[in-house]
């Protein structure tokens, strides 16, 4: 009921927005049609010098806006990238531009680890990079650091601990962690790192763990020596997790397949504008490691470069390779940047890429080999832009839906998990408000969705911490 008549009101806006709207072109018909008359068969470029300069002329608007002309040129340049037929085709203003290129850089400066905040506020390490400050002091995923350079982490904003660490860039620094119960101190110098690449060895089980989180310029050098760590220890078994890998550059997937197969071996082909095809092989700059098999993980975030590596193992080494998760993006296109010299520059698309067979993936992905579909919390969804509204008893919302699934997750009782806030759900609302020390209304307030996206993300980490269903079934098929 309460749906239907949501609907009612909307049609009631519309109609009211279009009277308006017709009310306003009655006014503005003579100016229209007399402009109109004298631009006949105007080409696409006058038409737009003469919106320009009406904009900025005539617009009523335009004494109120500082750096008109500019503004004017960035949403023109926006509206001219904005192309249905290729969403991965981007102008980039300033700060994005910079956001994208630091991206793509990979580095970062700090201990060079992953983590997550536990309910104290301590950092629960999930990955250390490879050759980071942390991983040469011999930090491992599941410590828990509790202080930093002298400061307590529960006492702590997270946010000042992580500047104090990068205020400390070459200088030594005393990290307290927990590792099964036991406090220890170590010395760590901060220094910059390459976020991109985790490696972990599990000798007593005959194989290797290799994290992918990015393909960024020094990701081939740093997989190049983590696939040198298993040929020392005599590994020939590697699980490849490319698992929310949304690629890079896709030179870079050249320079990591190159490690993986035999020289000479096609990694993938470039579809030019015109049809042609050319063929990007392996660089003789990596030493190629043999593998007796590669178990790769990948799902619905897995995209370009990732997927150009995936399709290169599959092809080459089709015997060896086995994929588990779930179907990958399905990005076959590549791009090249062009800055500008006022720090702004556009992403185009410049070819489409075919694995070495010639098939091509784009918005199709790769189904995997076995499917296993992660833990159900982590595909919950929901609307950012109404975050800040309270939803109440017995309404329809649009977070609704994920609002009764946290609470689910968390053990509560709800008797339902769709857009219908019910009164059931609401009751068990109020036992969890009630558990983490706010108001017990049964309505779900900012305050109280930010304690309970917290209060679900914290178990999702700590569960997949110990156990996840994707990599677990991978480490099943490498050691059987």
């Amino acid at each position: 009921m309460k749906k239907a008549a949501r609907k009612e009101y909307t049609l009631t806006i519309v109609i009211v927005v279009l009277c308006l709207l017709f009310f306003g072109l009655g006014v503005s018909v003579p100016l229209i049609f007399d402009r109109s008359s004298k631009q006949e068969n105007t080409s696409e470029k006058e038409k737009f010098d003469a919106i320009y300069s009406l904009l900025t002329n005539e617009w009523y608007f335009s004494k109120d806006v500082e750096d008109l002309d500019q503004k004017l040129m960035e949403k023109a340049i926006e509206g001219m990238t904005d192309l249905e037929e290729d969403p991965h085709t981007q102008y980039f203003d300033l700060e994005s531009a910079k956001a994208f290129s630091d991206t793509l850089e990979g580095s970062n400066v700090g201990l060079g680890i992953s983590y997550f905040l536990n309910d104290q506020d301590q950092f629960v390490i999930r990955d250390v990079f490879l050759n980071s400050p942390a991983e040469q002091a011999g930090l491992k995923k599941g410590d828990i650091i509790t202080d930093v350079d002298g400061l307590s982490c529960a006492e702590s904003d997270s946010q000042k601990i992580l500047k104090r660490i990068q205020s400390k860039e070459g200088k030594s620094i005393e990290i307290v962690y927990l590792r099964d119960g036991q406090s220890n101190t170590v010395k760590i110098t901060p220094t910059e790192y390459d976020q991109t690449v985790v490696c972990m060895l599990h000798e007593d089980q005959g194989y290797g763990e290799i994290i992918l989180t990015s393909f960024s310029e020094h990701s081939g050098e740093d997989f190049s020596k983590a696939m040198a760590r298993l040929q020392k220890a005599g590994i020939k078994k590697v699980v490849l997790d490319l698992r929310g890998n949304t690629g890079g550059y896709l030179s870079a997937a050249v320079d990591i397949a190159s490690s993986l197969l035999p020289g000479g071996s096609v990694i993938f082909q470039e579809e030019q504008k015109d049809g042609t095809t050319t063929s990007q092989s392996t660089n003789d700059d990596y030493g190629y490691v043999p593998m007796d098999q590669i178990v790769i993980l990948q799902n619905d975030t897995t995209a370009s470069a990732s997927e150009a590596l995936i399709g290169a193992l599959r092809d080459n080494l089709t015997d060896k390779v086995v994929t588990i998760g779930t179907t990958s993006y399905g990005k076959g296109t590549e791009q090249t940047t062009v800055p500008f010299s006022d720090g702004t520059s556009i992403k185009y698309t410049i070819a489409k890429w075919l694995t070495p067979n010639g098939d091509s993936i784009h918005e199709k992905g790769f189904t995997p080999d076995i499917e296993v579909q992660p833990e159900d919390v982590s595909k919950i969804s929901y609307t950012t832009s109404l975050e800040e509204e309270t939803i109440t008893k017995d309404t329809v919302h649009a977070n609704a839906s994920a609002l009764q699934q946290f609470l689910k997750y968390l053990g509560y009782s709800v008797d339902r998990t769709d857009e219908y806030f019910s009164p059931a759900s609401s009751e068990a609302l109020k036992q969890f408000q009630s558990d983490n020390g706010l108001s017990p209304t049964g309505d779900c307030d900012p305050d109280t969705w930010q304690a309970l996206k917290q209060k679900a993300l914290l178990k999702y980490n700590e569960e997949t911490l110990v156990s996840d269903v994707q990599r677990d079934r991978a480490i099943q098929e490498i050691t059987k």
